[in-house]
């Protein structure tokens, strides 16, 4: 039991080190067309074009100063609202006279993406694809493992967007359509018009949830569970299950997408508050073990709703290794695809000691709504309600159904 909870942590503090880079998909859609406007430096070129309130917003920034530091061999990729978008979010010219640096500082910097992105590597990928931005978080941090090491290192969180592209060449981010555009290339970088201002996540997974009267259930039975944890184990037994929606350590970021249960979802469950819920988990309650001083059992609700967090409780371990190194499973809903994501694998093998954890779940679409059912269960597929909601962790799908398998009775 204890070579497991320490396997577990381990996977945990992992998670965050893999990233999604090596999907490779086969090129698609047309070309868009190429405009050779390489003349000028991406200010200079911002300033000529028609995205006069980005540029205002740019100019009142620090932001040409922190270009020039990185060096005249960076190149960089601008994510650039039009003037609706930005004036649809608030930012008239009135708004972004009266801003501080500090606030168009954090506003342009998440809209700067540290490498140079054209159409050719974004029809050339499979899914969504973690590209970092300029913009660090103060207080956040995140465990990074760099390139040519082995060994996860901390470092301040940054904040990213995840890109793809349409059949028909249309820019994906974060999820969502951004309209199809052709770029404009500058001697420093490429210039990506959008037509929505991106939003900076501003709160966790967890935060979100318990924000949200949609998940009342959920949260108070998150809330509930927790407790009784920490009673039971005195403090020294740090839980697992579901741990990653908020941060760790106070301050540290996973990155996983959730399929959030509504209230909904668990009323057409059978459950309709969260005592269903207790009564349930009455079944087999988490206990400490004076004698080899350890916990023993988990709850039931951690079984029924596994598959919400990709059902990583489940994940192979032998016991002399452990668990292999986890891997993010940062999907948006352009990747809820079998065709993309149908054999990922959400742990490594461990250099082929222990058996990798491979997507346990089917995608489908019914009624225009993706699907999402536990492989081999006799449950239905549960639609999501609304995708790609943004927070620290990564994206939030809200659920119609709860995702269930057959390992649990009610």
């Amino acid at each position: 039991m204890r070579n497991l909870l320490f396997s577990t942590l381990a996977l945990l503090l992992l998670m965050t080190a893999c990233r999604k880079e090596e999907f490779q998909q086969p090129p698609h859609g047309e070309p868009v067309p190429y405009t050779d406007t390489a003349r000028y430096d991406l200010p200079t070129l911002l300033g000529m074009s028609g995205y006069k309130l980005f540029n205002a917003a740019w100019q009142k920034s620090t932001v040409n100063t922190r270009l020039a530091k990185e060096g005249k061999n960076m190149r960089f990729t601008i994510m650039a609202p039009d003037d609706a978008a930005m004036t649809a979010a608030g930012y008239t010219r009135e708004v972004i006279a009266a801003a501080t640096t500090a606030h168009l500082d954090s506003l342009v910097c998440f809209h700067i993406i540290t490498e140079y992105i054209d159409t050719t590597a974004l029809r050339g990928q499979l899914g969504s694809v973690r590209r970092t931005t300029m913009l660090k978080d103060a207080v956040l941090i995140e465990s990074i493992v760099k390139p040519g090491s082995s060994v996860p290192m901390m470092e301040h969180y940054t904040y990213k967007q995840f890109l793809g592209m349409t059949a028909d060449g249309s820019l994906l981010v974060n999820g969502k359509n951004t309209g199809k555009h052709t770029p404009l290339y500058a001697t420093n970088g490429i210039i990506w018009p959008v037509n929505q201002l991106l939003k900076r996540p501003t709160e966790s997974t967890l935060d979100f949830l318990r924000r949200d009267p949609r998940f009342t259930i959920f949260a108070a039975l998150i809330q509930q569970t927790n407790d009784i944890w920490e009673t039971e184990g005195m403090g020294y037994f740090p839980r697992t299950s579901f741990s990653g929606l908020g941060p760790t350590g106070g301050n540290e970021i996973s990155s996983n997408a959730f399929f959030a249960p509504t209230d909904e979802a668990f009323k057409k469950a059978g459950f309709n508050s969260v005592e269903d819920l207790m009564a349930l988990n009455a079944r087999s309650m988490p206990y400490l073990d004076w004698d080899y001083f350890e916990m023993i059992n988990g709850f039931v609700t951690d079984s029924l709703l596994a598959f919400h967090e990709w059902g990583r409780m489940y994940t192979p371990t032998e016991p002399a290794y452990g668990a292999g190194y986890g891997a993010p499973a940062m999907f948006f809903s352009n990747d809820l695809d079998n065709r993309i994501i149908g054999k990922f694998d959400l742990t490594t093998s461990s250099g082929g000691r222990v058996p990798p954890y491979t997507m346990p779940l089917n995608f489908g679409n019914s009624g225009g709504k993706i699907t999402v059912q536990v492989k081999g269960s006799s449950h239905p597929g549960a639609a999501i309600e609304e995708a790609d909601i943004m927070t620290f962790q990564g994206p939030v799908h809200v659920m119609e159904n709860l995702i269930l398998s057959d390992k649990v009775k009610y």
